[in-house]
């Protein structure tokens, strides 16, 4: 059985708040919200591979800080970490596969329609909140 491919979602805080973008791509996911990040490439560590997809989905430099306890199955062959992370510099712009950003406090999580496969690592990220915040 060959190993599934990591992908790395970032629980980018900022001011008590959680980032989440919304998918423009692919079609299937379009209009859906997820935490940013993306695929490890092989060789990649996973902290090294979320600091990347930040810079290239959103332009901005991160700091991921620790790993929130669990994974999730995405599509078949694909599971999900995520990492907290800390905003370094940058501004936050929807610059690949995504059409808005959005600041969440955690009262307001559940006000978007996350994916699927994204929302028990949310229900984790919130559960975790008061600890990484």
């Amino acid at each position: 059985m060959t190993q599934p491919i990591l992908v790395v979602g970032a629980a980018l805080l900022s001011g008590n708040r959680l980032l989440a973008a919304r998918r423009s791509a692919p079609a299937e996911l379009a209009g859906r919200w997820e935490l940013p990040g993306g695929k490890v490439e092989p060789g990649e560590r996973p902290e090294h591979a979320l600091a990347r997809e930040l810079h290239e989905e959103l332009g901005v430099r991160a700091e991921p800080v620790e790993r929130v306890p669990g994974q999730w199955p995405l599509k078949p062959g694909y599971i999900l970490q995520v990492w907290t992370a800390h905003l370094l510099t940058g501004t936050p712009e929807p610059l690949e596969d995504h059409d808005a950003l959005r600041w969440l406090a955690p009262e307001e999580i559940w006000d978007v329609p996350w994916l699927d496969q994204d929302v028990p690592a949310v229900r984790a990220v919130l559960a975790a909140w008061d600890r990484i915040g």
